[in-house]
């Protein structure tokens, strides 16, 4: 696995697995650390519906920490805004990247509740993101028992 640094508001990693291994991962890593997926768009079926147009396999999961969003809402009557994540899942020529979108409640002009909460969030969905990293490993450690036994 490896690290991509995309824009700075963007957290990401590269995975040889395969794309649906790595979306099983990510779904198995976000329940771990009790985020709950609220919608999942699957933009390569949408967009082939609705426009006709073929894409790369492109997934987008709508997940929330329901605890921490009670504490946004207790926080800022805007606290709801920033508690989704929008996890994107794609193909890019023979890998599979993980990014999401950071929370915007570490600007400056956000309540302290709100910072603090926004870091802990974005802590959170790094951890998630590291720990693919372990799913990655036994995938590989799998193929390479299976080949071997071939």
């Amino acid at each position: 696995m490896t690290i991509i640094t995309p824009p700075e508001n963007v957290i990401a990693v590269q995975t040889a697995m395969s794309f649906e291994q790595t979306l099983e991962s990510l779904r198995s890593e976000l329940a771990l650390r009790e985020f709950r997926i609220l919608l999942e768009v699957d933009f390569t079926k949408e967009l082939d519906s609705r426009i006709g147009v073929s894409a790369t396999r492109y997934v987008v999961l709508i997940a929330w920490h329901p605890f921490s969003a009670y504490q946004a809402i207790l926080s800022d009557s805007n606290g709801g805004l920033v508690v989704p994540f929008n996890v994107a899942v794609y193909q890019n020529g023979g890998v599979t990247i993980v990014s999401v979108l950071v929370q915007p409640s570490l600007m400056s002009h956000a309540s302290l509740g709100m910072r603090v909460l926004g870091q802990e969030l974005n802590r959170k969905m790094r951890d998630v993101l590291l720990h693919l990293g372990k799913h990655e490993r036994q995938t590989l450690e799998n193929t390479n028992v299976v080949s071997m036994h071939r």
